[in-house]
């Protein structure tokens, strides 16, 4: 076909159309397969280019061929010895918190509906101030999380509407609490549905409700795998599947050409998400959500996210999510502009666990 040179590049000339009166390049189309990006669009992506030597055709094909080894990412190197430090330290300070309890209460009465001014006496009651101090979030360095907030229990029907919460935050060594405007279907750190890690009145639940495993040690094998990065290994223990796109990324694979140049950021999230993840509480977790949905009348037969990937600013972003169709307990890599997520306390390791398996 007709071309011209654009700097480096050629570009087809869209005045000669197909006229072989100009420079003549060859074009090369290399096609992606249906429903790989945002909405699963029906529309095969295909990239072209234009190259001036036959010997360009060839590179370019080969280069096709083999992308997926040529930009494969190397997963994060597993390090079981300074897990276990981070652990420690992690331990030590819920347990330093935990035993002088540092908990301002900042609490507006009014910002709850008058009808659940009784329900926020009863709650700041029982509010268990050492449990609260030993299960709020954490960073490696054992340090409370500066950017959680955790929401306690709400005020309002339902959880995809604004509405007053209970919600703690971190200022400094000690934890604020008061009354937040939040969409509980929004948050990461959403405790309604586990109360026994903020109130006096659940202090009796067994361990199994708590952790869904009757003691610590029956997760100490699951736990190990994921300290030493053996992922897949974990989740299929558990009877959790991955679709195909994660289980390329578990493997360092892009999952498309189109979205190759992502690799190395979502690999590398995915191992630092998953290691935190319980994934034989996948399964009850994903109830709950279900539960929930039902009792709002919403539908309750899709995924939904834990977490997203990262790379993209657009407002479309890839996410793994939970789904239970079919049957089978499946990991997903789904496009959502949704901020709605399954709280971690839902699907993450419990810290009583950790510490309890820490001082085994």
């Amino acid at each position: 076909m007709a071309a011209r040179r654009d700097g480096d590049t050629w570009v087809r000339d869209v005045e000669l159309e197909y006229d072989i009166d100009g420079e003549v390049v060859f074009e090369v189309s290399t096609l992606e397969g249906r429903g790989d990006g945002p909405g699963n669009p029906p529309a095969v992506w295909a990239p072209r280019r234009l190259v001036r030597e036959p010997e360009a055709v060839v590179d370019a094909i080969r280069l096709w061929h083999g992308y997926r080894d040529m930009l494969r990412a190397t997963a994060p190197r597993a390090d079981p010895a300074r897990r276990q430090a981070e652990l420690a330290r992690q331990v030590e300070a819920r347990r330093s918190a935990a035993a002088a309890a540092r908990v301002r209460l900042a609490v507006d009465a009014s910002a709850v509906p008058p009808q659940q001014s009784r329900a926020l006496a009863r709650h700041l009651a029982e509010l268990d101030q050492a449990q609260l101090c030993f299960h709020f979030p954490r960073d490696r360095f054992g340090r409370y999380a500066k950017s959680a907030v955790v929401a306690l229990t709400g005020y309002q029907a339902g959880l995809s509407k604004r509405g007053p919460w209970l919600a703690v935050r971190a200022d400094g060594d000690e934890l604020a609490v008061s009354v937040e405007a939040l969409i509980g279907a929004n948050q990461d750190h959403r405790w309604d549905r586990l109360p026994w890690l903020w109130s006096t009145a659940h202090r009796d639940v067994t361990a199994e409700q708590r952790w869904q495993v009757p003691d610590a040690d029956q997760a100490r094998p699951i736990l190990a795998l994921l300290d030493r990065h053996a992922l897949a290994d974990a989740l299929t223990r558990c009877g959790v599947d991955v679709d195909t796109r994660l289980a390329a990324l578990l493997d360092g694979y892009p999952i498309s050409y189109q979205y190759a140049r992502y690799t190395d950021t979502w690999v590398k999230t995915l191992y630092e998400q998953l290691r935190t993840c319980a994934p034989w509480r996948l399964a009850a977790a994903y109830q709950v959500w279900q539960d929930e949905r039902q009792t709002a009348r919403r539908p309750a037969a899709e995924p939904i996210a834990l977490f997203g990937l990262k790379g993209l600013s657009q407002s479309v972003k890839p996410m793994v999510a939970l789904d239970t169709r079919d049957g089978a307990c499946r990991l997903t890599m789904t496009w959502s502009g949704s901020n709605a997520r399954l709280t971690r306390a839902l699907w993450e390791c419990p810290a009583d666990l950790k510490a309890e398996l820490h001082a085994a």
